[in-house]
This record gives structure tokens, sequence and C-alpha cells, in this order.
């Protein structure tokens, strides 16, 4: 390439010198010749003009003899070759040919005149006799004479102008040769660096890249080329290293690949196929299979090899292709095929390129799969309890029977919707549903009512867990009837506190009956007193009061514990703090526990909060102290009684280590009650069995061993445990754990006194008790009210009929005869819509409070009251 480019150089600047050359020397040769003419002219013109005047006499005179001598003389001059002289016609009177005398003189036309200056005056050559011939006219003043001719020779002029073509063309041509060395040379200067760079390039071509480029300093073109050709061999360097390594790591995939990779023509002869391959078809080296056919070699169903080229013509591949495929070795293997077709220009196949993957196992388990999907699904159709998963829009996706038939509603009515459209009960689980999508926390809520079926109610354990698996999240949610357990529970539940009172109702008669002493006795001494003395002084009056009203309070809280322990209600929970609980127990405990039993209570400093049902929380410990004095009382037979009653209470975090000693417990902080005795203990192989119910260690008739089984069921509802260590003769301490209430509970207010505002207007008073009557009647008299009464609710809503424009408020007892509170409520709201009731009954916890105070009711107020809790609840009834 370099030598063409060279070479190819070095020619046209051969063939430029030469035309270069060639044109200086014929424009010199030119110039030279134009130069010899003009001065060969003017030298014509000048010796024609002379000639003119010096005949101009004789032509004048037509003295034409002299005319020939002069022209003789004249021709012998060495510059002019001939001279001719004619009269006006253009006749010939003096020539130097004598053979021209008396002929016709030929006229000059005018285009082969040269330009001289003079109009008159023609110079013209005669390339044919190499000559110059000039015509003046031979004139005196305007007077023309005649015409004269002169001839100059040329062939000294054109002589001298060989010789100087001749030396133009030999300095032309040594100036060539010097051109051409020298272009040799400048050349072979020039195209070095390009040799070099093309040597350069052609070594990169054959991928040598460690070349020595040249340095081109003087050419700026060439050094940027140098530089641009350095980057790109560096970069082509670096591109072929990758795809080395590119192909390299292919070639290891390709060989390396679990799935067999295949390279077939366009018949189906395998071309090229890897170890997975090689393997998978049974054949021990490549050699095996060059040569065969794809499809008629190793497809077992022939009508598949139509199937698939029919489908690789639509889309142009197939994927994931299905067959049954034979192996060398004669086995069937289940396959799945991926291939796609390589076309020439003219959208012939080629080759087919494509992957096999054996799925002889994964088919294996999909079958297994489907199965064990089948059998579970049957597991969830058969489940008695309902069965419901969502997804993260809390569509439904799993709707068992159970939840249809308890719903009514089908699974294909139920799959695809909201829960909340429909289940609407579920609207107010929506809150706990976003926190398991949230934080996929599970979710146990014990005791639901939920309403269903036409509005029929029914009791129910509700677990919602998340269910996390490919990616996607839902939540599964079961609920569980319990609602006759609930009922059987309740009717057990109802028995042991029954249990309870049995063996409590002797202490607290025995305190009842102190407390009606300390009445009776201060009334007698009053009467005594008013009849002996006729009056009382005033603080022996204040002492009488006060010993009674403390009395009475005694009186009101016995009542008050005593329902808490035989009522039955529903759950509730609430925040606890399990100090005041305590507290409660410990009154009931004092009254009633032998004395020989010595209390211990450690309380904590801080509030101890618990979410739990209050009613039940003083029932576990009330149970519990029960079982430890028993155990250090009525149960030693024939040993002295007495003892320690221990209860401790502690906040301890439950760790892991924790957790494996105790599998009940959840992580995190709780509350540790330790009910302590050193009674009689448990046999250890009994500990097991103590909490299952109808189980007792006490003698046959003495318990109903359902104490300890509603102890435990009521801890484990509230997310706890409990736990239980004894040895025989020495006691038993059982520990109750029970999660921490991140919040504190808000305290009542104590030890303020609240001012009564006097009363204005007309207050009813309806109430069947005439002491109570006179007692309400008396205290709102007292407080500024005006007061009328009726003794069942049919005469008080007779009353109110008469004076609705005088009464404020009525002060409405629930228990009647004839007319219930209720009815009679309902009446007074016929009567007046506005009507402002204060309801009051001695049953504190009874459905049928709830029931009226839905109807509208202002207030509820439980009796007994005082002054001040009567007249604070009257004044802000009437303030609503």
């Amino acid at each position: 390439m370099s030598f063409r480019f060279r070479y190819l150089l070095l020619f046209y600047i051969s063939v430029l010198t030469f035309l270069l050359t060639a044109a200086i020397i014929g424009l010199y040769t030119v110039r030279f010749q134009e130069h010899a003419i003009k001065d060969l002219t003017e030298y014509g013109q000048t010796i024609t003009v002379n000639t003119s005047y010096s005949l101009a006499d004789d032509l004048f005179e037509e003295n034409y003899a002299p005319l020939q001598e002069f022209v003789q003389e004249f021709s012998s001059r060495l510059q002019v070759s001939a001279i001719e002289i004619s009269d006006p016609q253009w006749n010939t009177l003096a020539a130097s040919d004598i053979a021209k005398l008396g002929s016709h003189m030929d006229k000059d036309k005018v285009a082969d005149c040269l330009p001289v200056g003079q109009e008159n005056i023609c110079a013209r050559l005669n390339n044919d006799r190499e000559q110059m011939v000039i015509t003046a006219p031979i004139m005196i003043e305007d007077l023309e004479l005649g015409q004269v001719r002169v001839y100059l020779p040329m062939q000294k002029m054109l002589a001298h102008a060989a010789v100087v073509q001749r030396e133009g063309i030999l300095i032309g041509f040594l100036c060539w040769l010097l051109a051409v060395a020298l272009g040799f040379y400048v050349m072979d200067r020039l195209t070095k660096p390009v040799r070099k760079f093309v040597e350069a390039t052609e070594s990169i071509s054959r991928g040598d890249f460690n070349v020595d480029l040249p340095k081109a300093k003087w050419v700026l073109e060439l050094e940027r080329f140098a530089q641009a050709l350095r980057v790109m061999a560096g970069a082509i360097a670096s591109r072929e290293q990758e795809l080395r390594q590119s192909e390299t790591k292919f070639r290891h995939l390709f060989e390396r690949a679990i799935e067999g990779i295949f390279v077939a023509g366009e018949g189906g002869l395998i071309m090229d196929a890897n170890p997975a391959f090689i393997a998978m078809v049974g054949a021990s080296q490549k050699e095996d299979l060059l040569g065969r056919n794809l499809f008629t070699d190793f497809f077992i169903e022939q009508s598949k090899v139509q199937e698939f080229h029919d489908q690789i013509a639509t889309p142009g591949f197939v994927t994931s292709y299905e067959l049954e495929m034979k192996t060398l070795l004669g086995a069937s293997i289940t396959a799945s095929l991926s291939c796609h077709p390589v076309r020439n220009e003219e959208g012939t196949v080629v080759v087919y390129e494509g992957m096999i993957r054996n799925i002889t196992a994964r088919k294996g388990a999909e079958q297994e799969i489907i199965r064990m999907r089948n059998y579970l699904n049957n597991i969830i159709e058969s489940m008695p309890s309902v069965l419901v998963t969502v997804d993260e829009e809390d569509v439904i996706s799993q709707w068992n029977s159970a939840a249809a038939q308890l719903l009514s509603i089908s699974t294909a009515q139920a799959v695809g919707k909201k829960i909340q459209d429909v289940t609407p009960f579920f609207d107010k689980y929506s809150h706990q549903l976003a926190e398991i999508h949230q934080g996929h926390e599970p979710l146990e809520l014990h005791r639901e009512r939920i309403s269903h079926d036409g509005g029929r109610e029914g009791i129910y354990n509700l677990t919602l867990f998340p269910l996390v698996a490919n990616g996607s999240h839902g939540i599964a949610i079961r609920l569980d009837d319990i609602t006759e357990l609930d009922s059987k529970e309740q009717q057990l539940r109802q028995v042991q506190k029954m249990e309870s009172v049995g063996t409590l109702a002797g202490g607290l008669a025995h305190d009842f009956n102190n407390i009606l002493g300390g009445v009776l006795g201060n009334l007698s001494l009053m009467e005594n007193r008013l009849k002996n003395d006729g009056e009382i002084p005033m603080v022996s009056l204040q002492g009488y009061l006060e010993r009674m009203t403390s009395a009475t309070d005694r009186a009101v809280d016995l009542v008050r514990q005593l329902m808490t322990l035989s009522r039955r209600q529903d759950i509730d929970l609430v925040p606890v703090d399990l100090n005041l609980s305590i507290k409660h127990v410990l009154k009931i405990c004092d009254n009633t526990i032998d004395k020989s039993v010595k209390i211990i209570s450690r309380p904590t400093a801080t509030a101890a909060n618990v979410l739990a049902d209050p009613t039940q929380i003083e029932q576990v410990i009330l149970n519990l102290c029960i079982n430890a004095a028993h155990a250090m009382t009525e149960m030693r037979k024939e040993a002295q009684w007495g003892g320690i009653l221990d209860l401790g209470l502690k906040q301890i975090m439950v760790t892991k280590n924790f957790q494996k000693a105790h599998p009940g417990a959840r992580e995190g902080l709780c509350w540790r009650l330790t009910v302590s005795d050193n009674g009689v203990g448990v046999q250890s192989s009994l500990i097991d069995k103590i909490f299952d119910p109808f189980f007792t260690t006490k003698e046959k008739g003495k318990g109903t061993g359902l104490g300890l089984a509603m102890v435990y069921n009521i801890v484990t509802q509230l997310g706890g445990f409990i736990d239980l260590y004894s040895e025989v003769g020495i006691g038993s301490t059982f520990k109750v754990y029970l999660p921490v209430l991140n919040r504190e509970v808000q305290a009542a207010e104590t030890g303020t006194a609240v001012s009564i505002k006097p009363g204005k207007g007309v207050v009813l008073v309806i109430d069947d008790d005439d002491l109570l009557l006179d007692v309400s009647r008396d205290i709102l008299q007292a407080i500024g009210y005006r007061v009328m009464t009726a003794k069942d609710g049919l005469e008080g809503v007779e009353l109110y009929q008469q004076n609705k424009d005088l009464i404020v408020a009525v002060l409405l007892d629930m228990v009647m005869p004839v007319m219930s509170g209720k009815e009679a409520y309902l009446e007074l709201k016929k009567i007046n819509n506005e009507v402002k009731v204060l309801l009051s009954s001695g049953f504190c916890q009874d459905h049928r409070i709830d029931e009226i105070m839905q109807l509208g009711v202002n207030k509820f107020l439980p009796k007994p009251y005082n002054m001040e809790s009567l007249g604070l609840a009257m004044q802000e009834v009437i303030d609503q």
C-alpha cells in the first residue's frame, strides 16, 4: 500500500513538474518570439517608413528609373530579403525580383496584419518563407503616391528561438529529474511514518497490540493520527481482552450450564451440544451426538415434530415446549424445550439454537403439589372453623365451607370481593387488618360477639395471622365458634363463684353482723339519751353519726364485693391496676380467711397496669388466696392451723432464655404476681394436673376442682401464663405473668370537696320502697328542690302527665311493681321527648341498666346513695 502511494504520489509530482516545465518553456518561447517579432516589426516599420519618404519625390515626379536602383541597393542589406514598390493602383514599379515588374501587387488582408500602432501600415508573417512582410503607403501629406513592401528574413530569429527551446527543454528535463529525485526523497521521508503506521495497523489487525508507533513531529496530522491510533489500539486491546474474557465466560457458561444447550442444522442434525445436553440424552461424548437428528432420534411422538415446526413458524420461537424425549440408553424423560431459528437474508432457517431442561422430577413434584393442594384443600374445607384468607387489599382469596355455611354466602360469591363488603361486621376490624399488613404480627381476639345469619349473635375466638409467600402478602382469618363452650364456662365459673361465696359466707356474715351491731348500738344509745335526757349533746350526736356512717360504708363495700363475686356479666377489657385489685381482694380476705393466717402484701410503687376485666382479675387473686388459706388451715388434718400468705408484685423482662423454660411466655415486659403459702404443698406427680377442671387435692365434698381451672383459663385469655412450684410439707408458690399495658390509668380524684348548688324546680321521685322514697324526698328538699313522689311507675307517669310543665327532672327506680322503670321511661318519653331522668338501682352490674341507658336516660346512680352523690347527680342531669 505504501509503495503504491509513494510512487503514485511521485508520478503525480513528476507529471506536474513536467507539465510545469513544458508550460514555462512554451511560455518563454512564445514570449521570445513575440519579442523578436515585435523588434523585427519595429525595425521593418522604420525601414519601410524611411523608404517611403525617400521615394516620395520620385513617385510624385513619376521618375521611375531611380526606383529599381534603390531597390537593388536596398535589397543588398543583410536585414532585408526583398523590396517592392507599386503605384497607387498596386502595379509593381520596382522589385528585388525583376520578374515581378509590371505585375499586380497583392493587397494585404487586414485580418493578417499585426498590430503595429499605425493604421496605414500592415505587418504580417509569411510562415511559408519564414519572412516578415511590412507594407506602408508612400504619401506626401494626404496624397497617396504608392506602396512600398519590405520583406525581412526570420531565419536568424527562428534559429535563436530554436536554441532557446532546446536549452529550455534541457533545463526543464534537468529540473524534472531534480524534482523527481527530490520528490522521491521527500516522498520516502513523508511516507516512512505512514509505512510504519501501516505496519502498526497490520500488527493490530493481527491482534498484536504491543506496537511502537512512529513519531511524526513535523506533520501535525500524522502526530494526531498517531495519538488517535494509540488510543484506538488501547481501546481495541481492551475490547479484545473483554471479548476474549466474554467468550471464555460464555464458553464456560455453555459448558457448565445445568440446562442442555444445542445447535442443530435446518433438518435437525445436531452440530454442537454442551455437556449437560450430552449427559441428558445419555451420550458419553459430543461425537456420539454429531450427525444425529434432534427431531427423529430423540422425539418420542413424531406428531410433536410437526407441532413444534407449526409453533415456531408463527411467533418465530418456542418457549417451555413440553414433550417426551428418549435417550440413547432407551430411557424416557419429560423435557421443556425453548428454541429459536436463525435465518438468512432470504428468511430460510439456517440453524436451530435452543435449550432443553429435564423436568421429569419437576413434573412429578407438580403432581405431588397438586395432590397435596387437593389434600390441604380438603382439610381446609373439612375444618369446622371458619377459614378465610385475604390479600393486601383485603380481597378474599380463600373461603372455606364453614364460612359459606355460617355466613350463608357461597365461595363463588365471596372470592374476589373485599371482606368488608361480604361480611360487614369486619368493618370494626379494619384497623387490626391494617396493622397486620404493616407489622406482620399475628393477633388473637377472644370471645368476640359477632352477629350473622339474619342477626343471630354468637361468641367467637378470632385469630388473624399474616401470610407471606412468593412476594405476596395477605392475612389468614380464623373464626372458632365458642358460643356453647362459653356458655358452659360461664356456668362453671358461676358454680366456682358460688363455691367462693359459700366459703366466704361465714366470714362475711360475721362482719355484716358486726356492722349491723354498730348501727343498732348507736341507734339504741341515741334513743336512750332522748328518752332519759330529752336531748343529745352535739358532740355525742356527731360521734354517733360518724360511727353509723362508717358502718354503713363498710356494709356498702361488703355488698359490692359480694356482687363482684356472684355477678354474671360480659367480659370488658379495660386498663386495670393490679395493686388496686390486690387491695380489694385483701379487704375480703381480712374478713373471711381464718385469723391464724397472716397476710403480707408487697405492692409496687407505681401503677401495675394490665389490660383485663377487673372482675376476672379479682377472681384470679381471690381464688389463689383462698387455695393458699385452705392449704394452711382446712387441709391440715391434725397439724396446727396457720401460716403466712404472701402476695408480691414485680415487673420483669421476658427474654428468649426465659421463653425456653416457659414456652407460654411472650417476649417483652410483664407483671409477675406471686402468691405464696407455707401450707401442705402439692405432690410433684400432681402438679401437671392441678389446672385441670374438676381436679382437686381437697377431701371429697370440700372442693369442686374448678377454681384453678378458671384461674388458668382467665390468665391464658389475657395473653399471660401461670407457673406453680410446690413441695409437700413446705408450701406452694403460684406465679401469674400478665403483659404490661403501656398506658397509664386515669386515677380518680380524691380528697376534693365538691359543693352542691342549691336546687330549683320540682323533682318527681318514683320508687316502690317507702324508706328510700322518704329519704330521697328529704335529701332533695334539703338541697332546695320541691319534690313530688310516686310509689310505682304508673302513678309516676300520671303525675308527670299532670305536672310536666313544672317538673325539671325525674329520679326513677329501675325495679318496681305495676310498671317497671323501663316501661315508665318509655311512657315519659311519649309525654315529653326531652324528659330528664336520673335512673337508680341497687343492681350495679345488670344488663337491664345498659338497655335503659341506651334508650336515652341521662345518668345512672347506684344505690345506696347519700346527700352528696344524689345532689351532684341530679345537678348534672338538670344541667344537661
